[in-house]
């Protein structure tokens, strides 16, 4: 498995680019594929198929120069600014016996395991849904095999439902104590998968929650990752698709409203 540590990236050729993996490994032109990288500037994503209308909960508290994007993946609206963002492109071979959400949940699991030390040691757990609406989350923490149900996370409910994904979570997140720190959102295509996600630094440094997510999926996969680069094709094909994901700005938003349809731009 190939791993791609890309650096801050501008919040509209992010998602390009995350886009363009997929469609690189999909089509078998790469193979699967780590990609971590962090935001250029504040930014504001929302899910593919989120209401604009969840641009309400962040119109006040909004940076002047925060970008709003749309992610390729569904899922609640996240603020980006000091946190660290991956994507996992994997064709259909590599996911054979392993249902999105028990990917989802078992990266968090191995995620908590890699991130926790010192104080936070025995303090990250996935977060299980109220007893009245029952989930199929796995135990805190266990390892791989969490038996989850072969569910897309497509952003309908949870945390898409409210806008504020990382104030919302849903099974299978990471959870510090009563607060959430990492989240994500799937693509699924019979050929393949991308997953998308971020993670609250809380105290680590960018160095440190980037080697973590590296530990987390050579867990899962049970494989490990080499470092590469983006090929020629990954990189023209990412540049045809940034105006696709052009961001807007605070003085380009569109209207907020309750009715908002959901529009792509």
């Amino acid at each position: 498995m190939r791993l791609l540590l890309t650096g801050a990236g501008e919040p509209g050729f992010n998602m390009a680019l995350d886009e363009a993996l997929a469609i690189a490994v999909r089509r078998r032109w790469s193979p699967p594929t780590l990609r971590i990288y962090r935001w250029q500037s504040p930014a504001i994503s929302l899910g593919c198929h989120q209401p604009l209308s969840a641009l309400q909960g962040f119109t006040d508290a909004a940076p002047p120069a925060v970008a709003v994007v749309r992610r390729p993946t569904a899922g609640g609206a996240v603020a980006h600014a000091d946190d660290v963002s991956y994507a996992l492109v994997c064709g259909a071979p590599s996911l054979r016996g392993r249902p999105g959400r028990t990917l989802y949940a078992q990266f968090h699991a191995a995620l908590g395991r890699a991130l926790a030390t010192g104080r936070s040691a025995g303090r990250y757990a996935l977060y299980q849904a109220p007893s009245s609406h029952p989930s199929p989350a796995p135990s805190p923490l266990q390892g791989r095999g969490g038996g989850m149900r072969d569910e897309r996370m497509n952003g309908e409910g949870g945390c898409a439902a409210f806008g504020f994904c990382f104030r919302q979570p849903v099974a299978g997140d990471l959870m510090l104590g009563a607060r959430k720190v990492a989240g994500a959102a799937q693509r699924r295509w019979r050929d393949g998968l991308l997953q998308q996600g971020t993670i609250a630094a809380d105290g680590h440094s960018p160095d440190r929650v980037a080697l973590s997510i590296r530990t987390a999926w050579a867990d899962v996969f049970q494989h490990r990752f080499a470092v590469d680069a983006l090929t020629v094709q990954e990189r023209v094909l990412a540049d045809e698709l940034w105006s696709k994901y052009r961001p807007w700005t605070p003085s380009s938003w569109p209207p907020v409203i309750p009715s908002a349809s959901n529009r792509s731009h």
